[in-house]
């Protein structure tokens, strides 16, 4: 491989904050962005620089509020009769005469530190069609955090919820999906920790010439990855994998001989009309002007074709020889053998060019990457367990996802991306959980909008086969130990705020104790800084 481009700019600390107050005076006050040079300076002057080797983080968002009453259950225990009797119709069975209708127990090793109440949960389920997560889970690769949730304060109880300070716009879609990828609910909207944490990282782990965007989403704009300074701009890509100019064939076959290598004459296929369109076209974007917006304006296009690059010289080690397929596709189409479901569906196929960036990260030139990808479908108001179906409602979500997670963690196991399940960390988040209760009384009943809810971890740093945090009493209205927020349909408050969950991750990550305040800046209301594995939440090796 021959790719000619650009030197990029390697900032030094210096140089990183000038850029940080530069790009952000332009979008906030003077005070404010001094306030957060001051921040970024202190948290940079304590990281430390490089090493620890290759990461990844990959944000499974579950888009419209899934039921993890539903993914995570108790299966004995005074919890499990509340389970019961709340959940009336949308309970998932523990003796069904169909088996492949019961929940899935798991040995779960800490039952004892979940409990909400001394003995609640006897023991703990998962849904009946999770059954490669129960796999993950008791080989010690995956682990649950039990009702985590968007949250201003601690100390909201049913009984001060009318005035205790809350998240603003509880149960609203939109509101919460911001707030969950923020981490900020109290303030308007500016950042994703996704980006803050980029921020942080990308001059430290990053910092060698010609890197693809730390940030990568395969889910299209999200506020995840939105950096505070505008310095990570996150590079957007759809599941289909690179999106190229159009006009000059397949993979610019029609133009050039090698479409690895950029901007060389001898490359074009000048006795095609294709090739001298193209070789017209770079050479013009690559000319120098003395109009500083035209050398702007041609610098962007440039960055692009050479990012179309490099992220095709990443891919190009997993495409099978000769075909259009993949050298990962057997793990996704076994994945989903006998399920039902298609291998080839949108999530899947997010799931799978991940893991192809992650097995080409040596062309991508990045010590850390971020990933972004989205599964829809989660907002159940109606049908939500369709009899007889194993494919519709939250029954074919949830086959969907341990599809695809299983497909995805065989693939970072497997010789084709270099067995980097150790390097990489998956998690979900999603607006909220629904309802404890059913809405209505018969096979269409669904469910709808709550607050705290469960969350799934996996990759081979995580210590699994745990249940982390603090499963919710599923007690309704004003019985004793509720935490139902308000009413009788159990809106769970949450025991464990996104910054926490949140920390815990971009602390395994790389992301200095010392800087975990800059990066969360609520973080300190819910624990003493620096221990943010109290609370039963050290679920990642630091």
């Amino acid at each position: 491989m021959n790719l000619i481009f650009p030197r990029k700019n390697e900032p030094n600390r210096r140089q990183f904050l000038v850029k940080t107050g530069c790009s952000a005076m332009g979008i906030t006050s003077v005070v404010n962005t001094l306030a957060h040079l001051k921040l970024m300076q202190g948290a940079l002057n304590a990281q430390p620089v490089g090493g620890g080797g290759y990461k990844a983080l990959v944000c499974v968002f579950l888009n419209g509020g899934n039921d993890s009453n539903n993914m995570l259950m108790p299966l004995s225990g005074g919890a499990r009769a509340d389970y019961e009797a709340g959940r009336g119709l949308l309970a998932i069975p523990i003796n069904n005469a169909d088996a492949s209708l019961n929940a899935l127990p798991i040995a779960a090793t800490n039952i004892a530190e979940s409990n909400p109440l001394s003995g609640y949960v006897g023991s703990y389920g998962i849904h009946p069609k999770l059954g490669a997560i129960k796999t993950l889970f008791e080989q010690g690769d995956a682990a649950f955090v039990a009702n985590v949730g968007s949250m201003t304060m601690p100390g909201v109880t049913r009984a001060n919820y009318s005035t205790a300070p809350k998240p603003p716009q509880l149960y609203s879609h939109s509101d919460q999906q911001v707030q969950w990828q923020s981490s900020i609910p109290d303030r308007p909207f500016s950042s994703g920790w996704g980006g803050r944490i980029a921020d942080l990282l990308d001059p430290v782990h990053n910092p060698s010439s010609g890197n693809v965007s730390m940030n990568i989403s395969i889910s299209g704009v999200n506020s995840f990855q939105v950096s505070p300074t505008g310095n990570v701009t996150p590079y957007i890509m759809s599941s289909n994998g690179l999106v190229s100019l159009s006009g000059y064939g397949t993979n610019y076959s029609s133009a050039v001989n090698n479409p690895n290598v950029l901007f060389e004459p001898s490359n074009y296929k000048t006795s095609a009309e294709a090739g001298r369109r193209l070789q017209a076209f770079e050479s013009i974007i690559n000319m120098a002007n003395a109009n500083l917006m035209e050398n702007a304006h041609n610098g962007v296009t440039v960055s692009a074709r050479v990012t179309e690059g490099m992220v095709g010289s990443a891919l190009l080690p997993t495409i099978a020889p000769g075909t259009n397929a993949t050298t990962l596709d057997s793990y996704f189409t076994n994945a989903f053998a006998d399920s039902g479901i298609s291998a080839n569906n949108s999530f899947a196929n997010q799931m799978k060019l991940v893991a192809r960036l992650i097995a080409g990260q040596s062309a991508l030139g990045n010590g850390r990457q971020i990933f972004f990808v989205q599964h829809g479908g989660y907002d159940t108001h109606v049908a939500q367990i369709p009899e007889g179906s194993a494919t519709g409602g939250h029954t074919g979500l949830m086959s969907t996802l341990n599809c695809a997670l299983k497909g995805f963690a065989d693939a970072l196991k497997g010789p084709e991306v270099g067995n980097k399940w150790n390097d990489v960390v998956a998690f979900t988040a999603s607006d909220f959980t629904r309802t404890f209760t059913a809405n209505k009384a018969d096979s269409s009943a669904g469910s709808d909008h709550a607050w705290g809810g469960h969350t799934l971890v996996m990759g081979g740093p995580v210590k699994g086969g745990r249940v982390y945090g603090k499963f919710p009493v599923l007690k309704l209205g004003t019985v004793t130990n509720s935490i139902d927020a308000t009413g009788s349909r159990g809106l769970w408050i949450p025991s464990t705020s996104v910054d926490q969950y949140a920390a815990n991750i971009a602390r395994w990550f790389g992301v200095d104790s010392s800087a975990l305040s800059t990066i969360f800046p609520n973080l300190g209301r819910f624990v003493t800084l620096p221990n943010i594995t109290s609370g039963n939440l050290d679920f990642l090796d630091a």
